[in-house]
This record gives C-alpha cells, sequence and structure tokens, in this order.
C-alpha cells in the first residue's frame, strides 16, 4: 500500500510541475500573439492567466501531502512496534521482579509480625497481662 502511495503521489507531483510548465509555455505564446494583435500590457495578461494554475498546484500540493502521510504512517507503525516490544520486555522483566517482590515481601512480612509480636510482649506489663487479657488485643 505504501509503494502505491508514494508511487501516486510522485505522479501527483510530476504531473503538475509537467502541466505547469506546458501550461506557461502555451500561455506566454498566447499572450505574445494577443499583444501582437490586440496591444496591451503583457503583466496584466499573465495576472489574468494565475487562475489557471490551480489544477497544476493542487496536484503539486496534493502529491506532497499523499507522500507526507504516507511517511507519518510508516514511523508511526515502526513506532508502535518499538513501543509494543518494549512493553513485552518490560512486562517479562516485571513478572520475574514481581515474583521475586512478593518473596521478599512475604519474608518481610513474616519479620515484621515476629518483631511487632516480641515488641507487644515486652510494652505489655506483667501485672496487666495477667489480670485483664481485653485490654489488649493480641491480632
Amino acid at each position: 500500500m505504501k509503494k502505491f502511495l508514494y508511487g501516486f503521489g510522485g505522479l501527483l507531483i510530476a504531473a503538475g510541475i509537467i502541466g505547469l510548465i506546458n501550461h506557461i509555455s502555451i500561455a506566454i505564446k498566447s499572450v505574445q500573439a494577443e499583444q501582437a494583435l490586440y496591444g496591451g500590457s503583457i503583466q496584466f495578461m499573465m495576472l489574468q492567466m494565475i487562475s489557471t494554475f490551480q489544477p497544476y498546484f493542487t496536484c503539486l500540493i496534493g502529491g506532497g501531502f499523499l507522500i507526507a502521510i504516507t511517511a507519518f504512517l510508516e514511523e508511526y507503525k515502526k513506532r508502535s512496534e518499538l513501543t509494543r516490544q518494549l512493553l513485552q520486555a518490560l512486562s517479562n522483566e516485571k513478572g520475574h521482579n514481581h515474583q521475586e517482590i512478593k518473596q521478599a515481601a512475604s519474608n518481610d512480612a513474616n519479620d515484621v509480625e515476629q518483631i511487632s509480636v516480641n515488641a507487644s510482649i515486652a510494652k505489655i506489663p506483667d501485672e496487666v497481662n495477667e489480670q485483664d487479657d481485653r485490654v489488649y488485643w493480641q491480632g
């Protein structure tokens, strides 16, 4: 598809350039012929012919636009592919790291739980512990 768009855009640009060259040469010949017959200013006659250049400029702009869009889509496709590969690599790496983090977190949780139990036992005075178990929740 991109080869077709590049080719069609190039064809439009070439048609626009060739058409402009041909139209300018024909316009100059016709202006010279009219000046010989009717007289008048060459600049004014050429100014009247400028509006007839529109189809050729449209071909030039359209061809350039097609080539620009095709180049943009090609680069966007490359960017999307690189982004997909990056996300895939990150997800694989994250999966390995996630398992390591889970193991470390479970070890840390056990350590923290053991430390908190030891600390709570150390903080509770013995006379309160013997009198009423409802004062402190040991969960």
